[in-house]
């Protein structure tokens, strides 16, 4: 239990209850006394309590009051009455008026423990069904804000549901980009959080705490709807905001209000084929043209020549058809680019448009590694192919360095690279590989087989033979025919 009041005019009997709960095991964060029903009531009036004990005759504003007046507040605290009357009408009007215990002076430790606990696992329970039913408002919130076949009914009873979740007079919607994780975005009775689509996040606040939430969004660019009264608008001030949120986007604004935003008259130009020839030239390797033909098109969308939809359109189809036709280049690189669909992940058409033109740029880099990579590719072959056709000469890695056209250091190191074996070995594999062929499939003597695969001295043949299989040529012949 968070907070607990106690009204009661008799000192004595607060500092026993205090007394009681120090020595229980009864856990309360805040204990808040005072001496009469009005100010009790004032207390309830400006903040949150979970319980309230309260006797029934006191100065200015009495018990039965107090309860009665409790039960008008949007939050009514748990109550319990702790009285000397034993009166069977006073018991019977508390009781109506949601009094949940009534306990007669003197106070017994053993019924204020008990009636405590009894609190606690009310609250606790009701805490629980809150959550839940919390949730289930903001996924019906969500539901109202989001899809379009959303009935006149529906969209009442949510609202109705909502009321003890945002419970705000006056509001105004904030839509924004991504939402930085270090931001507390909900505060309980000011402003509500609501995760959005397509990177539209969305805060529901009292208008009163608009510079503050303001504040808390400096780092974005957002959209503001109009104030309105009645939750049944929420969809209408969501769509506003939105729409000032792409304002802000497009227009690079920090802030677009639509309490002052003043919309331009102007029809707009179609672009279509200006952001198709950025395409091609892409999809021909011409990005520096490309680039400049994108960034005449990003002008206009500032000025409002262009529409925002047509760009974010364009934008897909752009990036859709590069990657169809680069797919093996930008392999390693699909989720890095498909984030760039996106475009309202990004603050403003600027901040997406520095990493469109790192991307144009990175693509020139990107696309002539994979072509270098694939002529040294080419070149490790012809090299392979060479040793296969030519490992019975003398042969060595300077005679195949150079019928390749490659440096011999960069030779020995990509060889590697491309094999997973340096050069030495391989054209022994490869060798000792043949003889095992002659070996078993002709009658040709060991120096006969030796000089075939490319060893002049036999026993140098004999050596490495064995090195790699474990056995001499002799051997190795013997074991197969026996």
């Amino acid at each position: 239990m968070k907070t607990l009041l106690l009204v009661d005019n008799d000192e004595l009997t607060r500092q026993k209850i205090r007394a009681i709960i120090k020595d229980s095991d009864v856990k309360i964060k805040e204990i808040i006394e005072c001496n009469n029903g009005k100010t009790a009531l004032e207390i309830l009036k400006s903040r949150h309590i979970d319980a309230m004990l309260t006797d029934i005759i006191m100065p200015e504003m009495d018990g039965l009051t107090l309860v009665s007046e409790a039960q008008k507040l949007r939050h009514t605290p748990l109550i319990a009455v702790v009285s000397k009357s034993d009166s069977f009408e006073y018991a019977v009007e508390m009781l109506r008026n949601g009094v949940k215990e009534y306990i007669l002076k003197p106070v017994d430790s053993e019924k204020v423990i008990a009636m405590l606990k009894k609190f606690e696992e009310i609250l606790e329970y009701n805490k629980r069904i809150y959550i839940q039913n919390r949730k289930t408002a903001f996924q019906q919130l969500q539901y109202m804000l989001f899809y379009d076949n959303v009935t006149d009914v529906e969209i009442e009873n949510i609202c109705l549901f909502l009321q003890e979740f945002i419970p705000i007079e006056k509001f105004i919607v904030f839509c924004f980009g991504k939402k930085e994780e270090d931001i507390d975005l909900t505060v309980p009775n000011k402003y509500y959080f609501l995760q959005g689509q397509e990177n539209l996040d969305i805060i529901i606040s009292d208008i009163k705490y608009k510079e503050e939430v303001t504040k808390k969004l400096e780092n974005h660019n957002i959209g503001i709807s109009a104030a309105y009264y009645n939750l049944m608008d929420l969809k209408q001030a969501f769509c506003e905001a939105a729409e000032m949120r792409r304002t802000a986007f497009e227009t690079c604004q920090e802030i677009v209000d639509a309490q002052t935003y003043i919309s331009p008259e102007k029809e707009y130009e179609y672009g279509v084929k200006l952001m198709i020839q950025t395409s091609n030239l892409i999809c021909s390797h011409e990005l520096n043209d490309a680039l400049e033909q994108l960034e005449v098109f990003v002008e206009g969308v500032k000025t409002r020549k262009y529409p925002l939809d047509e760009f974010q359109e364009q934008m897909k189809l752009i990036i859709q058809t590069t990657m169809k036709v680069y797919k093996k280049t930008l392999k390693n690189k699909e989720q890095e680019v498909l984030e760039m669909l996106n475009i309202f992940s990004y603050q403003n058409i600027d901040e997406y448009m520095e990493v469109v033109r790192q991307w144009i740029k990175g693509f020139d880099d990107l696309v002539s590694d994979t072509i270098d990579e694939y002529k040294t590719n080419a070149k490790m072959k012809k090299a392979i192919d060479y040793i296969k056709n030519n490992y019975s000469t003398n042969l060595n890695m300077a005679v195949v360095s150079n019928h390749i056209s490659m440096n011999y250091s960069l030779f020995s190191f990509t060889f590697k690279q491309y094999t997973g074996t340096n050069f030495v070995d391989y054209l022994k594999n490869t060798r000792v590989g043949k003889a095992k062929e002659l070996l078993t499939e002709t009658d040709l003597k060991v120096n006969e087989v030796s000089k075939a695969v490319g060893y002049n001295h036999e026993k140098h043949f004999m050596k490495t033979f064995k090195s790699i299989t474990g056995l001499t040529p002799s051997q190795y012949r013997n074991n197969l025919r026996s």
